[in-house]
């Protein structure tokens, strides 16, 4: 028999189930920024998102770096794939590295920062979701005449992709 305070535990149990379900229905990708700043407190919330995503061997080596200067959102746009035209708009990109040291990368494993930065990245969706943010996800093919130039501006970690953030 079920009584009073494990029926309460077990329909919470449920709306949790229920808004997961929900918020995973209005996950999407969206490249249409209305150019209005995020505020800093939301980035950090997002970013704090991340903190207990699983990583291969507990690692976690994937790090974050905010881009927030316009100037430095246009050249992204240009450097990377799938970028052009509609980067600049978005309040942040977050540019998700690998860091050398956690990922010492050999031809058996030279996917585990992506995959890791994949968990990462779905992190993020989740939490842009909830935060009310429109975000995309850019690729880390960087065009072949201009990887030299990324890694002198933005270092050179292992680049795992663009995670693009502002409002709609």
């Amino acid at each position: 028999m079920t009584d009073v305070y494990q029926k309460r535990y077990l329909e919470h149990q449920k709306r949790k189930k229920e808004v997961l379900a929900q918020i995973t229905k209005e996950r999407h990708s969206n490249r249409v920024f209305s150019g209005t700043p995020v505020d800093d407190k939301a980035i950090k919330e997002l970013m704090g998102s991340t903190f207990n995503c699983p990583s291969s061997c507990a690692r976690k080596g994937i790090l974050l770096d905010v881009i927030s200067e316009r100037d430095k959102k246009d050249l992204l746009s240009g450097l990377l794939v799938g970028g052009v035209g509609w980067m600049h708009r978005a309040s942040h990109v977050l540019l998700l590295f690998g860091d050398p040291l956690a990922y010492k990368v050999t031809e058996e494993v030279s996917y585990m920062p992506y995959l890791d930065a994949g968990f990462v990245a779905h992190q993020l969706y989740l939490a842009a979701t909830v935060l009310e943010l429109k975000c995309c996800f850019v690729s880390p093919k960087i065009r072949d005449m201009n990887k030299e130039y990324f890694q002198k501006v933005f270092g050179d970690k292992i680049f795992c992709g663009a995670f693009v953030v502002g409002r709609g």
